[in-house]
């Protein structure tokens, strides 16, 4: 009797230490929470610090490109009489006229600038913009030929960044070419553009074709309007990471490791603007359409997202560290489940640093190889023998791997996050079915 009372307050004490420790590795993962936030700090500090200088290189060379026009703006002079037909004021307005179609075909040049050790994706572009304008038909819309101001008519063009013109332009207007003069009073297309003045006499045909070859620097993007009947923007480059944006994607794109070309056509009725109206009835801002130059070495962002996943590693290392702990008999001290925590911290430190030099990938390589080798030399300070720590060990080398190649995918990641999570649950449930929790 005695003998069964000493054995049940050995389970008894084996069943309350068993769960202290489990409680003491909760209280542990929840204490490295801090220092993983302070790492997630630390990753967008150097994000933050990234982006400062693709600013500064940027205000340097040239901001994303935007190109709006080619639009013609007439101004004519309405006469306010009062009832007994006396004049009382004029007022003058803007009447804006679109192109009856455009062809933008263009190619971007990208190369890299480095500030420090942070790098800056910018390009050279030649563009070629094609296009017809019919002739204005004021007397339709009940203006008086005497009431238009012919000597005040303007061909305007947006141009994002005024900077980023890198040689003269010049319209090619039916058979003249006219050169542009810098600024550009139409709001409706922009802050920034070049225009110059068309005479009465160059609007009298009834289709006039112009030309205008832009060559343009520019950072990150670039973007177009719509602005004609049809529009028509071809574009092509060396850069194999190109991203879609804006109010219309491609119609055909076709993107290999040497580059990618895209072509767009929009008609008028895509868009929520006519091809011709008085004052600012309308905004041409809100329909630009274009292609970025995605920087897929974004390091910053792979590390922020592999730093989300430092708790989970942590979880699994322990978990397996416990369950060795209760198969074999050989006992873990809490502060060596600290070091080991650390040790996985230290991982996402070293990746960030050496990301910012050698890349992600080599950068993932090493530093899960130093973490992977201070684990398995630690562990066998305290571990029976070298196989116990191998096999432990592994465990880390696996999830490490099982990481990387969740960050490899983009669409699937969740899917196959899910499976592998599942499928890990379910290996720790087979291996753990016979263990009797409460007895030695």
């Amino acid at each position: 009797m005695k003998t069964q009372q000493m054995i049940e307050e050995k389970v008894k004490s084996q069943s309350f230490r068993m769960s202290v420790k489990l409680i003491t590795i909760g209280a542990i993962i929840l204490i490295l929470l801090i220092p993983k936030i302070m790492i997630m700090e630390l990753i967008r500090d150097r994000k933050f610090t990234s982006v400062s200088a693709q600013n500064e290189v940027a205000e340097s060379w040239s901001n994303a490109q935007v190109i709006r026009g080619p639009i013609l703006t007439i101004p004519y002079v309405e006469k306010i009489l009062n009832k007994d037909g006396e004049l009382v004021k004029e007022e003058t307005h803007n009447y804006h006229f679109l192109p009856k179609s455009l062809t933008v075909n263009g190619e971007l040049f990208p190369k890299e600038l480095n500030r420090s050790i942070y790098r800056s994706i910018v390009y050279e572009s030649k563009l070629a913009l094609d296009g017809k304008f019919e002739k204005p038909n004021l007397e339709a819309e009940h203006i008086a030929p005497e009431n238009i101001l012919w000597d005040q008519a303007r061909l305007s063009l947006a141009i994002g960044d005024l900077r980023g013109i890198a040689s003269e332009v010049e319209l090619q207007w039916n058979s003249q070419a006219i050169p542009f003069s810098p600024g550009m009073n139409n709001k409706l297309l922009g802050s920034n553009g070049i225009s110059l003045h068309l005479s009465a006499q160059m609007l009298q045909d009834s289709i006039a074709g112009f030309h205008i070859d832009l060559n343009l620097k520019g950072s990150n993007s670039m973007s177009f309007a719509p602005v004609g009947e049809t529009t028509t923007v071809n574009l092509k480059s060396s850069w194999n990471d190109p991203g879609f944006n804006g109010l219309f994607l491609p119609a055909d794109r076709n993107i290999t490791p040497d580059g990618f070309t895209a072509d767009w056509k929009v008609l008028n009725y895509n868009r929520d603007f006519p091809q011709s109206w008085v004052d600012g009835a309308y905004d041409l801002k809100t329909s630009d359409f274009g292609v970025t130059l995605v920087d897929m070495a974004d390091n910053y962002q792979k590390n922020e997202r592999s730093a989300k996943y430092g708790i989970m590693i942590i979880l699994m290392v322990f978990i397996s560290f416990f369950l060795n702990e209760i198969i074999t008999k050989q006992r873990v001290h809490p502060f060596q489940y600290i070091m080991v925590g650390f040790a996985v911290l230290i991982f996402y430190l070293l990746l960030l640093s050496f990301s910012e030099h050698l890349g992600f990938n080599l950068s993932y390589l090493i530093s899960s190889a130093l973490v992977i080798l201070m684990v398995l030399i630690y562990s066998r300070s305290f571990l029976a023998s070298w196989l116990n720590s191998i096999g432990l060990t592994s465990i880390l080398s696996v999830a490490f791997l099982f990481i990387f190649i969740l960050l490899q995918l983009e669409s699937f990641a969740l899917l196959v996050g899910s499976i592998g999570l599942f499928v890990i649950l379910g290996m720790t449930m087979y291996v753990t079915r016979k263990i009797n929790w409460y007895e030695s």
